[in-house]
């Protein structure tokens, strides 16, 4: 769908109207495995359309509701103009154009990236609408299709059981690199798909992890110090997340087409022998 025109709004703001009043112009943006992402420009303003698959079946509403809570209160989200569909029924988000994820990240970037996460994690919950508070039941939420990988749940359960799993933040669910975008040093937390009252610590360490197996050891320190230098938590127990967040790649790594080079797969392995909540053979890789 390459026309603004089409989608059939549920709930929109003015700024929809002006904008299908004006030429836009179309230009698609890189996205993940569940939706693409086409930006909309005319001559003064730029939107994003994210248009997910039927494969998929987010809440949109909670999203548009949810962006414009945590704007509302100090938290660096893209602006929510409206949701609906399109003529085939595919769910939409149109939301303001914040910039691209950074090209080359720096030890600056993610201790900056950790002041973000700290800023949503100190969001008094009590203050959110109960609507925009969903839970889920984790290890079924983060690792669907588990039954079929023994190994990897045999692993998982006892440590959830011993982490003391608590669901009493909102955690965005998968913050990665590739949801902060760079505006001229104005940074922007996209793709609230996974937002939900959870556990800070599995927040934290599944970015941790992702930066680690993607931009090294060192950037991801980085990241955890500079988060950890500002919270309540210590190393031991983000390193039982870690582990946590481990599982989790390794049954995404069987079961979805993730990003993964020779460099990752050798991180992770290095991850697995180094963590001592892990067993060395669960990675399984060659």
């Amino acid at each position: 769908m390459e026309r603004l025109s089409e989608v059939i709004w549920v709930e929109k703001t003015s700024f929809v109207d002006e904008l299908l009043s004006q030429e836009l112009t179309v230009s698609p943006i890189p996205a993940g495995l569940e939706a693409s992402v086409l930006k909309f420009c005319s001559r003064t303003d730029c939107a994003v359309l994210k248009i997910w698959n039927k494969a998929s079946n987010p809440d949109v509403h909670f999203q548009h509701g949810l962006l414009a809570a945590l704007r509302h209160r100090g938290i660096s989200v893209s602006t929510s103009y409206g949701w609906g569909y399109t003529p085939s029924r595919h769910k939409v988000l149109l939301t303001s154009h914040d910039g691209s994820p950074p090209s080359a990240v720096t030890s600056r970037h993610v201790k900056d990236f950790a002041d973000l996460l700290l800023g949503l994690h100190r969001l008094p919950v009590q203050e959110l609408d109960p609507a925009l508070l969903k839970t889920y039941d984790f290890i079924p939420y983060f690792y669907p299709g588990i039954e079929e990988h023994q190994d990897i749940r045999a692993e998982l359960l006892p440590l959830v059981a011993s982490s003391g799993l608590k669901r009493n933040k909102l955690i965005h669910g998968d913050f990665n690199l590739g949801n902060i975008l760079d505006n001229e040093g104005t940074y922007t937390i996209i793709d609230w798909t996974n937002a939900q009252l959870g556990d800070a610590r599995y927040d934290l360490a599944w970015s941790s992890f992702l930066i680690h197996i993607y931009n090294g050891e060192m950037l991801a320190s980085a990241f955890q110090n500079a988060y950890l230098s500002g919270s309540e938590f210590d190393t031991e127990e983000i390193r039982r997340f870690e582990a946590i967040a481990c599982l989790r790649w390794l049954l995404l790594h069987r079961t979805a087409d993730i990003p993964r080079t020779e460099t990752t797969i050798q991180r992770v392995n290095e991850i697995i022998i180094g963590n001592k909540y892990l067993k060395n053979e669960i990675g399984g890789f060659p």
